[in-house]
């Protein structure tokens, strides 16, 4: 039996039907809007994996520059920055992924490309989209600027986290010193922290502020310790040019403020050694303000000015982050919810300019919050036991070297 004619009439009736029409038109309308939904959803993972992406070709063809006279043969660039890159970015979240490296006369190239699986967009018929990552380096300027930011806290004075911690740093120097041919192509900066962090001599600078300058005139013997600056400028370098956002004394703890001063970039590593030999454990956690004044010695406007401008090319600027506890303090509170929100806040400000960050959690601290804080997932390092320090100390080394 021909059951068309039946189908052709119950279809008829259904389109002239004004229930049908409404069902089906807002069927469409729900498909449309899952459809926008999954273009904004995916576009936004896009614009992320494209800045991760840069970051990954910003420091792998600094690495290639550095590397160029033990490249070797043709082919060697292309596997020495693929291979960095896998390290630093995961290079799963693309398919189709090619890796180039052109070498010139004064300069090295990189361009990455590779193309991003979309899900909700696929709705709409777009599959995928291309991504792709220029940088170029020049063999003679390649350089590096890192500041080693360090928990001198009381609880690091415990299970021999500080001592242990100071010898891997000290290695790590040596190591850092003997990957360079040029003598200006590594510099490092130093920064103990606690609730605060010491001034030293920068203490009498024309960006603390007029209560500041008054009281370490009374008190000169006095370390120059300091607290966080008014928010917002706690969490950024805005440069003080005013009383909002100059620089404040702790005076409340200034008579107990032992902290080992911050040390600004520089060559001198015997002065690197001594800072790092002359910490010692005290005081509670403010992981932010450890961080922020790692970002000021990492640019070249005030406080500190000796850094490479943000616009300079081949330079990589590095953040190493080492810690054992939660937040506990700063200026305005002991909540660590709050705290950890100006930690993270900060966080977000340094990668974004295009600061790479490695942290350490050793054997307590927040692992979301400093997990959150690494450029890439495994700049990231869960210390169990404080054997696994210098290791640590070693794999950055690499990373950051190759």
């Amino acid at each position: 039996m021909d059951h068309r004619p039946r189908l052709r009439t119950l279809l008829l009736r259904f389109s002239r039907d004004p229930r049908g029409s409404v069902a089906m038109m807002f069927g469409l309308l729900v498909l449309l809007l899952v459809g926008l939904a999954g273009v904004a959803f995916d576009y936004s993972r896009m614009a992320l994996v494209q800045t991760n992406l840069q970051r990954a070709v910003d420091a792998a063809v600094l690495l290639v520059a550095r590397n160029r006279d033990i490249i070797g043969p043709q082919g060697m660039p292309d596997a020495l920055a693929s291979s960095y890159m896998r390290r630093t970015f995961d290079l799963e979240q693309l398919q189709n992924v090619s890796v180039k490296v052109t070498l010139v006369e004064d300069r090295v190239r990189l361009d990455a490309r590779g193309e991003i699986k979309m899900t909700l967009s696929a709705i709409l018929g777009v599959s995928s989209r291309p991504v792709s990552s220029t940088a170029e380096a020049l063999y003679s300027d390649s350089k590096i600027e890192l500041v080693l930011v360090l928990d001198n806290t009381g609880s690091m004075g415990q299970q021999n986290k500080l001592g242990t911690l100071k010898a891997a740093a000290q290695r790590f120097l040596s190591k850092m010193q003997a990957s360079t041919a040029q003598p200006d192509a590594v510099k490092i900066g130093i920064v103990p922290f606690d609730t605060d962090v010491n001034l030293g001599a920068l203490k009498t600078s024309s960006w603390v502020d007029a209560a500041a300058s008054a009281f370490w005139a009374s008190n000169p013997s006095l370390s120059g310790c300091i607290w966080d600056r008014e928010q917002p400028h706690d969490v950024s370098d805005t440069p003080p040019t005013g009383p909002t956002t100059y620089f404040s004394a702790d005076t409340s703890r200034s008579q107990e403020c032992d902290l080992a001063p911050i040390m600004p970039l520089t060559q001198d590593f015997s002065a690197l050694r001594s800072a790092v030999g002359g910490m010692v454990a005290s005081g509670n956690t403010n992981t932010t303000i450890g961080l922020v004044w790692g970002y000021h010695l990492l640019t070249r406007s005030e406080p500190i000015t000796n850094a490479a401008a943000d616009s300079t090319r081949n330079v990589a600027k590095y953040i190493v982050f080492m810690t054992d506890g939660d937040n506990t303090q700063n200026r305005w509170s002991r909540g660590q919810t709050e705290i950890d929100a100006r930690t993270r806040q900060l966080c977000a400000n340094i990668k974004a300019a295009r600061i790479q960050i490695f942290t350490a959690r050793i054997i307590e601290g927040n692992s979301t919050l400093l997990r959150e804080c690494a450029s890439a997932d495994d700049m990231y390092y869960d210390v169990q036991d404080v054997s696994q320090i210098d290791p640590v100390f070693t794999k950055i080394h690499t990373l950051i070297t190759g």
